[in-house]
């Protein structure tokens, strides 16, 4: 967090940085317009909880994105996404390993993540495949 702060202050950007858990955000409910999770979302403990807490601190009409890897990925998606990235030598078999293991087995499927979301009270979704991974869209009235 140290990082992002010295990197929003070079930009001259105000964030106003806070750590928490996922699972019990340390903010007033409808806090945001949009909230996004980024290549996280599969390393929650508690997941449907992580959605329920993102959908509460929403504004009515707000929206939460949550982007990570699709399970159902396959080894070309994979092999395809590092050749976008550059990645070369030891770094690129170190994460084409890392992507194609860890990562992947803890990853979700689009009809897990359509599971947990028929479990919240967001008023729509969709999900967006592409790639190694998952763009979704959830929506609070």
């Amino acid at each position: 967090m140290e990082i992002e702060k010295q990197n929003a202050g070079d930009k001259g950007v105000g964030v106003d940085f806070r750590q928490g858990n996922a699972s019990a955000l340390p903010l007033r409910d409808g806090t945001f317009d949009f909230v996004i999770c980024s290549a996280a979302f599969k390393n929650f403990s508690k997941p449907l909880t992580a959605m329920q807490e993102m959908y509460r601190v929403l504004k009515p009409g707000g929206t939460a994105l949550i982007i990570d890897m699709n399970r159902n990925c396959t080894k070309e998606d994979i092999e395809q996404e590092i050749e976008r990235t550059g990645i070369k030598g030891f770094d690129r078999w170190f994460v084409k390993l890392s992507f194609q293991t860890v990562l992947r087995s803890g990853a979700y499927t689009g009809e897990e993540l359509e599971a947990l979301i028929a479990d919240t009270d967001f008023a729509g979704h969709e999900i967006k495949k592409g790639g190694i991974g998952f763009q979704v869209w959830m929506y609070k009235k």
